[in-house]
C-alpha cells in the first residue's frame, strides 16, 4: 500500500493551521473524512436534498431513499449482518441507550460490565439497575489492563439479564476476548451488547460469527460523518420495546370512537422516528467503501506497524507509563500515558496544540469518558488528573511518531 498517497485523501492533513503542519492523534475520538466522504455528503445536499420514505414522491425522495438503502446494505454487508438488522441512530451512546431503555430489567437480576467500558455503556446500565433494583456487576481487569474471559464466568449467572462489555478499551487499547465472553453470556441464557467503537474501524468483524445479540458503534471513528450504528439479531429487535416513536415509525394510526390504534412498523424502521440524518447516512456508505478498498487487513498491519513503533519509542522514556497490553493481538493504536512527572496531561496536550513553532500534535488528556478506569489505575479524575491519549490510525505516518516522541522527550526533560 502507497500510505503517503491514501494520506492525499483526507483535505484535513494536508492544510496547515496559522502555518503548522498538523499531526492527529485524536482518532479515537473522532477520526478524519477523505475526500470521497465529503463529496457524498456535498452530493446530497446539492443534488437530491430531499427526504427519503414515502412522505414525499418527487426525484429528490426516491433518489435520497435508494442511496440511503444503498448505503444501509454497504454496512450490513460490511460487518457480515442482514440490513434488516442495522438501526442507524445518532452516536453509539444512542443505539446502547436504545436497547438498554428498550429491555425489561426487574429486581432481583443482575447486569455484567467491566472496569475498561467507557461511561457511555457504563451508565445507561448503571440507571437501568437503578430503576428497577438491580444489580450492575463490575469485572475488574489486571495491572495490563487485561481481563480472560474467566473472570465474566464468575459475574454471570442465571439471574444475569445482560452482559454489556466494550470490544476495545478507549484507553488501554485492550480488545477483550468477546466472543469468549458471549459464549459464557449465551451459556446462562443471558443477552450480550458489545460497544464496537473502538474496534471496528481498526479490525475486520463478522458479528454473525461473534455471536453478540446487539453490537454498537460510531461512524465518526472510521472515517464518516456523525453517526451510530446498532446491529441487532432480526428476531431480538422485533422483541425490543419502542424507544422512541413518531413519523415514519408507523404503518398506520387509526382513530376510532375516541381511541388512536397505532400499527407499528417492523425493525429497523420502527426505531428510526422522524427526519434522519440523510447526509449523514449515504457519507456512511461513502466511507465503508472506502475502507473496503483499502482493505482492513491492510488497515490492521499498518496500524499495528505504527502501534509497534510508538509503544517502543515511548518505552525508553523513564517519566512515562504505558497503559495496557503491547501485543499485537491483544490492543488496538490507541496508547495511554501515565506521566510520572509533576505536570499534567493536559498541560502537555495544549502545549502540543499550541507551542511548538513548525507543527500542531492533536492529543487528548483527561479519563477520556472512563473515570472508573482512571481511578481503577490510581488517578484521580475529580482532581484533574488523567492520561494522554495518542490514538493513530493507518494515515498516521512514523515520522510523526518519532515528532512527537521527540518533543515528548525534550518536553519533560525542562521539567523538574
Amino acid at each position: 500500500m502507497d500510505w503517503n498517497n491514501i494520506r492525499q485523501d483526507f483535505p484535513a492533513l494536508n492544510i496547515k493551521s496559522e502555518g503548522k503542519i498538523p499531526i492527529y492523534f485524536d482518532n479515537a475520538c473522532n477520526t478524519l473524512r477523505p475526500a470521497c466522504v465529503i463529496e457524498a455528503i456535498r452530493e446530497y445536499l446539492e443534488e437530491h436534498p430531499g427526504c427519503a420514505g414515502k412522505r414525499s414522491s418527487h426525484y429528490f425522495s426516491k433518489t435520497t431513499e435508494q442511496k440511503c438503502r444503498e448505503a444501509r446494505e454497504k454496512l450490513a454487508s460490511f460487518i457480515g449482518a442482514n440490513s434488516n438488522e442495522i438501526v442507524w441512530t445518532k452516536n453509539t451512546t444512542e443505539s446502547i441507550n436504545l436497547v438498554a431503555n428498550s429491555l425489561e430489567i426487574k429486581k432481583g437480576q443482575n447486569i455484567v460490565c467491566s472496569i475498561l467500558d467507557h461511561h457511555s455503556l457504563l451508565l445507561p446500565f448503571y440507571k437501568k439497575c437503578s430503576e428497577s433494583d438491580a444489580e450492575l456487576r463490575i469485572v475488574e481487569c489486571n495491572k495490563e489492563c487485561k481481563i480472560d474471559a474467566e473472570k465474566f464466568a464468575e459475574k454471570v449467572d442465571k439471574n444475569t439479564a445482560v452482559v454489556a462489555i466494550t470490544h476495545a478499551s478507549n484507553v488501554a487499547g485492550t480488545i477483550l476476548p468477546v466472543k469468549e465472553i458471549v459464549k459464557i453470556a449465551h451459556e446462562n441464557d443471558t443477552l450480550a451488547l458489545v460497544d464496537g467503537a473502538q474496534f471496528v474501524p481498526h479490525k475486520a468483524i463478522d458479528v454473525k460469527k461473534l455471536d453478540a445479540d446487539f453490537y454498537c458503534f460510531s461512524m465518526h471513528k472510521m472515517l464518516g460523518p456523525s453517526m451510530g450504528v446498532l446491529y441487532g439479531k432480526e428476531a431480538l429487535l422485533e422483541e425490543l420495546n419502542l424507544f422512541m416513536v413518531g413519523g415514519d415509525t408507523i404503518r398506520d394510526v387509526v382513530y376510532k370512537d375516541g381511541k388512536l390504534f397505532p400499527e407499528f412498523l417492523p425493525a429497523p424502521k420502527k426505531f428510526e422516528a422522524g427526519l434522519q440524518n440523510y447526509a449523514g447516512i449515504i457519507g456512511s456508505g461513502a466511507a465503508v467503501e472506502y475502507l473496503k478498498r483499502i482493505g482492513m487487513e491492510n488497515i490492521e498491519k499498518q496500524e499495528w506497524r505504527l502501534c509497534k513503533r510508538i509503544i517502543e519509542e515511548l518505552s525508553q522514556i523513564d517519566e512515562v507509563k504505558i497503559v495496557g497490553p503491547s501485543s499485537e493481538k491483544e490492543r488496538v493504536a490507541t496508547v495511554s500515558l501515565i506521566l510520572e512527572k509533576k505536570i499534567s496531561a493536559k498541560d502537555v496536550a495544549e502545549y502540543f496544540d499550541t507551542e511548538l513553532k513548525k507543527y500542531r500534535i492533536m492529543l487528548r488528556a483527561g479519563a477520556h469518558c472512563a473515570n472508573p478506569l482512571h481511578y481503577f489505575l490510581g488517578l484521580n479524575p475529580s482532581k484533574g488528573e488523567g492520561t494522554l491519549r495518542a490514538s493513530l490510525y493507518f494515515y498516521n505516518t512514523i515520522a510523526e511518531i518519532d515528532i512527537f516522541v521527540n518533543k515528548l522527550k525534550n518536553l519533560l526533560e525542562r521539567v523538574e
